[in-house]
């Protein structure tokens, strides 16, 4: 087992962990620009950094970040193909597997396949362009993934806001709902009154 390299791994999820949670639009935007070309590295050199390369925890951290990887779509499809034959070996979770493959999908345009990316809309969490409502259950629970009311409802207790941003002119931090893919978004400072557009890509 590479010890180093799973340790980087779990140091790098820990602040990706620490700037979400904090809903820091800003500091998990530079932990993300930071990973993704350390990854790509990572990626180049070893290929998918599965269970037996850097542990079960390794191998969830490296998924973590691909999953948080997406100014380079690309990328993230290259891994998810990684991926998929790395589940096929043993080396990776198919519940990673069907998250990654949930957020490459929406980003391709497509529905998504498991109901695991969620949007705000009127206080409440739903799926973002989930295909065939009716059957995703068992595809959640062909995978690992309980049925989609109970992660609905545990999702319920999160903020209904996504995001923080600084405003551009004041530096007032503004709480904001992400945008569906594709879609965009105006935030308006409650401080200046400036408006920022953003989008999802």
């Amino acid at each position: 087992m590479d010890e180093a390299l799973r340790a980087e791994l779990l140091c790098r999820v820990e602040k990706d962990q620490a700037a979400r949670l904090a809903h820091d639009s800003d500091a998990w935007g530079e932990a993300d620009r930071e990973n993704l070309p350390w990854l790509r590295r990572v990626i180049a050199e070893h290929g998918w950094p599965g269970a037996s390369m850097v542990g079960t925890d390794g191998a969830h951290a490296a998924w973590l970040l691909v999953q948080h990887a997406s100014a380079d779509r690309p990328f993230q499809r290259h891994c998810l193909d990684l991926m998929t034959a790395a589940v096929e070996a043993g080396e990776a979770a198919q519940r990673d597997l069907a998250y990654l493959t949930d957020r490459v999908l929406l980003a391709e345009g497509r529905q998504q396949e498991y109901g695991t990316q969620l949007t705000s809309r009127g206080g409440k969490w739903v799926p973002r362009n989930l295909r065939d409502l009716e059957g995703v259950d068992g595809r959640r629970a062909a995978v690992g993934l309980g049925p989609l009311a109970d992660y609905l409802s545990r999702s319920a207790g999160r903020p209904p806001f996504g995001a923080r941003l600084t405003c551009r002119r004041c530096g007032a931090r503004v709480e904001f709902n992400p945008p569906d893919v594709n879609q965009s978004v105006t935030v308006t400072c409650p401080s200046c009154g400036l408006e920022m557009v953003m989008r999802l890509p």
